[in-house]
């Protein structure tokens, strides 16, 4: 019986590493979207340059592409 404990948690260790992790950006704002808005309002108060657009542009690619999971390989 202690052997079907330790397959089972075991397994419960396998499936729980195969879930997709999020990314940095959806950790600290709760969503990517969450973040291109409050991007869009500091590139619209000119706080931010709107050169910064296309670097969103290339964070979404890698939010959606799931860049982030071989940052969490090494």
């Amino acid at each position: 019986m202690a052997g079907i404990r330790a397959l089972q948690r075991r397994v419960k260790r396998i499936e729980s590493a195969r879930k997709p992790r999020p990314s940095p950006i959806v950790i600290l704002c709760g969503s990517f979207d969450a973040f291109a808005d409050e991007v869009y309002a500091d590139v619209e108060a000119g706080k931010l340059a709107g050169d910064f657009l296309r670097i969103l542009d290339h964070l979404r690619e890698w939010d959606e592409g799931m860049v982030w999971a071989l940052a969490y390989a090494r």
